[in-house]
């Protein structure tokens, strides 16, 4: 596959930690989940394996298990596992677009949610076509 490298601007780095955890335990668990099954090839567990690596690179790189901090990171490798971190944290960053919308229409929230929110949806969407741009 592929290796990408991506900049990723200190106000994205939490939301896309968030997505990145939730990636590396879906993956822990397709591992636990194939090791588990009878009859399961070799290839199918070494490659779970390799997925589960592949986002443990981007926890290190991202910094976990340490707090997010105001700073960028760089994420690189390959394509495939950066490109489900992207869309992921886009679509959850769309969702909570959509809550801040509705609780100010509401008037539950303010206009200033609904712009803090949409400039994170803004920033990924961006980040998503810079990567793809530079190509795989």
């Amino acid at each position: 596959m592929a290796k990408v490298a991506v900049e990723v601007p200190a106000a994205l780095v939490r939301p896309l930690l968030e997505t990145v955890l939730l990636l590396y335990r879906a993956a822990l668990e397709a591992l636990q989940s194939t090791l588990a099954a009878e009859g399961e090839s070799l290839e199918e567990v070494v490659r779970q394996r390799e997925r589960v690596r592949e986002i443990d690179a981007l926890l290190d790189q991202l910094g976990w298990p340490a707090p997010p901090g105001d700073e960028p990171r760089r994420l690189t490798g390959p394509a495939g596992p950066i490109d489900d971190a992207l869309h992921g944290a886009l679509i959850d960053a769309g969702e909570r677009l959509a809550v801040a919308c509705e609780a100010s229409w509401r008037g539950e929230a303010s206009e200033d949610s609904v712009r803090s929110a949409a400039r994170e949806v803004i920033e990924l969407d961006r980040l998503l076509r810079t990567r793809r741009c530079a190509g795989t």
